[in-house]
């Protein structure tokens, strides 16, 4: 497959690294990277930036690297490229704290006559120096060297249809630390980034960072997903569902295909997920607190041990989603079309080449006005008409948010607030409306009746609850419609 996008023949070598950082990890807790590769018979100092510090106008995975020649196994802050990093006063307290020995087979290809990419597979082990400790290496690693990006990601593509490979965010030097340490990785939800948005950048090029920032969410809620939290689903769908909505929002200006075939692939992850989200809201936030209380007699315990095992099974069908070829997939090609605005050459509006600040005002009225459709006739509403109306105001409070950097931070907590305590409200009358579906299906497959009747009797109570706020609910919306458009006024 390499050898299609005129690759080199392989060149097997093997590579020994050695990581330093001062004991308490002065380098790390900045950031940076300190490593010095010993091949072919000399040294090579490397200084690595983390993601965290590429600016907002870098690729998706773009990393600072500065490297130099240097004279022996040891750090050397008078290099001139890597050397500027190292604070001369830290050398002296600067040790080895890992190493990584590895067979790398490279092949360097020429994907276009101004793109050059370094391919390389690398297997081996990370050693701590610290303690005795190792674990293995196998991955594959793509390195731009030079020109567009977009042929990374076909090359990355043409390797997952070949095997079955997954995206990993975790460096070789993350891994190293925490061998090192002793701790494996933390694992635990990630919430939504704030987005930094000068109002003068274009439309396109906002698309391109509020689509590379969701998408970064996703990814980096896969090891959470996977190890069962309920937390890291909910995050995860949260970032699907703020993408699927920035793309609505914008729909008007984007090409109607190439929209709806991302957001469909979207829409494909949220279904994965979608029973154990639901499960999870069943178990954790309806059940305890009918069980407090209506007490033991309403017999709650069958039905939690029911919604119990079927939530195992849901989080267990998650898992398998972001394992799958089709979610690393998805990742790549979304990245690639964020990433390069490829909308531009499928037949996007022009104006999205104004600058953000003019259109972000278009933007949420048709977000607002979608809301107050939805909003009619409210004490009337079936409880599909306010599944819609939860969604349309979903939509509009995630745009808010995803533009939320052009506007007064005063403005912006006021109003989305207000959307959050409707959200709030509409969310429990939804998981109410789930989880008698919910009840019935956990009765059918033990084939116990008596579960729906001991869930009904649960549910009955939780409707009572919600339906003593339907006053406040009402008086909510109409605020939160009547409230200014703080967005029509630039800050």
């Amino acid at each position: 497959m390499l050898e299609a996008r005129g690759g080199t023949a392989a060149r097997v070598s093997r590579l020994v690294s050695t990581y330093f950082d001062t004991a308490d990890h002065d380098l790390k807790s900045r950031g940076m990277v300190l490593r010095i590769r010993e091949a072919d018979g000399g040294f090579i100092q490397t200084v690595k930036s983390g993601r965290a510090q590429a600016s907002d106008t870098d690729a998706a995975f773009a990393r600072g690297e500065w490297e130099d020649a240097v004279a022996g196994n040891g750090p050397d802050a008078t290099a001139p490229n890597s050397g500027r990093y190292i604070d001369a006063a830290l050398v002296g307290r600067l040790i080895p704290v890992f190493r990584t020995e590895v067979e790398r087979r490279k092949v360097d290809l020429a994907a276009e006559s101004d793109t050059q990419i370094e391919a390389a597979i690398d297997r081996g082990f990370i050693h701590s120096i610290v303690r005795d400790a190792k674990e293995p290496i196998s991955e594959v690693e793509l390195e731009l060297k030079s020109g567009s990006a977009n042929l990374l990601y076909d090359v990355a593509l043409d390797l997952l249809a070949e095997a079955p490979l997954r995206l990993s965010l975790v460096s070789k030097g993350e891994r190293g630390y925490l061998l090192a340490a002793n701790e494996t990785t933390p694992i635990e939800a990630v919430h939504s980034p704030e987005l930094t948005i000068d109002p003068t950048i274009s439309g396109n090029e906002a698309l391109r960072r509020i689509g590379i920032a969701c998408l970064m969410q996703m990814a980096q809620n896969e090891p959470a997903v996977l190890a069962g939290l309920g937390e890291g689903i909910h995050q995860m769908r949260v970032a699907v569902r703020r993408l699927r909505a920035i793309l609505s929002a914008f729909g008007k200006y984007l090409p109607a295909e190439a929209r709806r075939a991302v957001s469909g692939e979207l829409r494909w992850l949220a279904d994965a997920m979608g029973a154990a989200r639901n499960l999870d809201a069943f178990e954790t936030s309806l059940l305890p607190p009918a069980q407090k209380a209506l007490g033991d007699e309403a017999g709650l315990e069958a039905l939690t041990a029911a919604a119990g095992a079927d939530r195992r099974e849901a989080f267990a069908k998650s898992g398998r989603a972001v394992r799958s070829t089709r979610f690393t997939r998805l990742l790549l090609q979304q990245f690639r079309w964020f990433e390069a605005c490829e909308w531009r050459e499928q037949g996007a509006s022009p104006e999205l080449e104004q600058p953000i600040a003019d259109l972000a005002a278009t933007v949420l009225d048709r977000r607002r006005r979608a809301a107050k459709r939805c909003s009619r006739n409210l004490a009337d509403q079936s409880p599909a008409d306010r599944h819609k109306l939860r969604i349309a105001l979903k939509k509009l409070r995630y745009s808010t948010e995803l533009l939320a950097a052009l506007y007064a931070d005063a403005d912006v907590d006021r109003f989305t607030k207000r959307l959050k305590r409707l959200q709030s409200h509409l969310g429990d009358a939804n998981d109410i409306r789930v989880a008698h579906e919910i009840v019935h299906e956990l009765a059918a497959r033990r084939r116990n009746p008596e579960l729906v009747t001991i869930g009904e009797a649960m549910l009955d109570w939780h409707e009572q609850r919600i339906a003593d706020l339907e006053p406040r609910l009402h008086k909510e919306v109409e605020r939160l419609l009547a409230v200014s458009r703080f967005w029509s006024v630039q800050s």
